[in-house]
């Protein structure tokens, strides 16, 4: 009996992130990349400090301590300056735009 499996996604990897001490990851989970999740974490302990997560529709978020999520925005597309584009060639940096301001910074 031949068996069949299909799984979405890619692999972690660091996007740029200013902040000493801190790196950003992000990995993809399907639908094209429309689903995805990245996260600031502490580079020693690997802790979570803040995460955004789209799950192809919804933008959701969640900060430490607790990493409670909710509902940040109705489109993933939120991450993406007043009249920008979903331009894949901007999505790291809209990301990392977006989890500065969630950490309260500019």
């Amino acid at each position: 009996m031949l068996s069949c499996h299909a799984a979405g996604g890619t692999g972690e990897y660091p996007l740029p992130w200013p902040t000493a001490g801190e790196v950003l990851v992000y990995r993809s989970c399907g639908c094209g990349d429309a689903c995805w999740v990245a996260e600031v974490r502490d580079a020693r302990k690997r802790t979570v400090k803040a995460r955004l997560r789209c799950d192809c529709e919804q933008l959701h978020a969640s900060v430490a301590p607790g990493l409670k999520e909710t509902l940040h925005a109705e489109r993933c597309e939120a991450i993406y300056p007043e009249g920008g584009d979903a331009d894949k060639a901007d999505k790291p940096t809209a990301i990392a735009r977006a989890l500065r301001q969630l950490l309260g910074r500019r």
